[in-house]
């Protein structure tokens, strides 16, 4: 467990929201509560006026296309992103992690992004929460391939997506493994592991995970206790974006 700091800035002067959606990337291990605490800030802003659009809404948004703009989105993929996905295939399989998942997994965080700033174009959208995003993704697609990956974070890093805010989510090994198994579905990998398997895992990658945490050149990365509850959370990080990130 990294040793979790508390926000604690001096407020500037609040200033009226920027005409720009603010984007809030949060990370974190399995069992960490990225996902409740992003419930529980979207349902905070939203009482409070502000129109958020959340990692469902994206994949929502995707899936009410019409078939043929499917098919669009596919084209801009191969057209404006095909050399970002060349490069990033090339650089895990020279560091031998390449497989079918993490390159799927990719394209999909890729398809993804097209359809956010399709979005965005669109609608009026004040906030884009996203609790799987490109370091959770790039972590979930790179994990279980290799012994070591202190040489390829830094190198994945230029394949981020740009973010106004990144929250870690940090929570110790027992903890996240506890929570975990409280889960009601049973739909990412490490819910299909045994206990002593899930543990022996998260204690291997949770280390690789800080570090691309730690690669993103985003400005703004601050370290998050994942032990207060997802209210709580909620609370401190509107707070927070009050105080620094142009909020009302």
């Amino acid at each position: 467990m990294h040793n979790s700091t508390k926000i604690t800035e001096t407020p500037q002067g609040r200033k009226p929201l920027r005409q720009k959606a603010y984007t809030i990337e949060f990370v974190g291990p399995p069992g960490a509560g990225k996902t409740s605490s992003c419930k529980c800030l979207s349902a905070l802003l939203e009482s409070n006026g502000y129109t958020v659009c959340k990692w469902q809404d994206v994949k929502d948004y995707i899936r009410k296309m019409a078939f043929t703009k499917k098919c669009l989105l596919v084209l801009k993929l191969v057209l404006f992103r095909g050399q970002s996905l060349m490069l990033y295939t090339t650089l895990l399989a020279s560091n031998s992690i390449y497989s079918r998942n993490s390159i799927y997994r990719y394209i999909r965080l890729t398809l993804f992004d097209l359809a956010l700033k399709q979005l965005l174009k669109k609608e009026k959208i004040d906030v884009v929460l996203l609790d799987q995003w490109t370091i959770q993704e790039m972590w979930s697609a790179t994990i279980f391939r290799a012994k070591s990956y202190s040489s390829i974070s830094k190198s994945l890093s230029k394949f981020y997506f740009s973010t106004d805010i990144i929250f870690y989510f940090d929570v110790d090994i027992n903890t996240a493994v506890e929570r975990i198994e409280m889960r009601p579905t049973k739909t990412s990998r490490f819910d299909r592991m045994t206990r002593e398997k899930r543990t022996q895992e998260l204690e291997k990658y949770n280390s690789y995970l800080f570090q691309l945490f730690e690669s993103s050149d985003c400005t703004q990365k601050h370290l998050f206790s994942g032990h207060d509850s997802p209210e709580k959370n909620a609370v401190l990080i509107a707070e927070h974006c009050k105080m620094n990130c142009q909020f009302n």
